[in-house]
């Protein structure tokens, strides 16, 4: 009986404990501040300053890319980018909510990619959707979880190659001769 009075106490307690506060203006204004560290540490080619900004063990799901599972991947991903390139990046928030430690910011991006050697072309500049998780971590500071984005442009399409004529059968003859 002891121990149903106990669980009885301890199930009141939790059912009464108040929700984490949603969309609190603290959290908010510290997801949009993260946004924007993420544009500046982008758009200077920092990869280690990028990777900072993730859990250490975020998924980055890229549009037309491996997916990223860590944080010493995403760096590395991003290296190899801006050893490349001269990137610049925009992000434009459609929809930010928090509630509690946990958080999603979903909205619009544009890339543009300047590469570093000359006489390399340029890709086309990258529009699209993006939707990230987010979650405070242990040190406090919101960083993201999961990093989602989906380009709205379309994939070049290859060459149009010539379709091979084919080639005519010989008439079959009556009776098999």
């Amino acid at each position: 009986m002891k121990r149903f009075a106990l669980l009885a106490l301890l199930l009141t307690t939790v059912a009464c404990a108040p929700a984490p506060a949603a969309n609190a203006p603290d959290d908010v204004a510290a997801v949009n501040a993260l946004r924007d560290k993420f544009m500046q540490a982008y758009n200077t080619g920092d990869a280690t300053a990028v990777g900072n900004l993730y859990t250490t063990d975020a998924i980055s799901a890229q549009t037309h890319q491996p997916t990223e599972t860590g944080r010493e991947a995403i760096v590395k991903g991003a290296t190899g980018l801006f050893s490349q390139f001269n990137a610049k990046i925009t992000l434009m928030a459609d929809e930010t909510k928090t509630m509690g430690d946990s958080a999603y910011d979903w909205g619009r991006y544009t890339v543009t990619l300047t590469p570093k050697s000359e006489g390399t072309p340029a890709p086309p500049v990258d529009q699209g959707r993006y939707l990230v998780l987010l979650k405070k971590d242990t040190d406090g500071q919101w960083r993201l979880t999961k990093d989602i984005s989906s380009s709205s442009v379309p994939m070049p399409m290859p060459m149009a190659m010539p379709m091979p004529m084919p080639t005519p059968t010989p008439a079959a003859k009556k009776g098999g001769k």
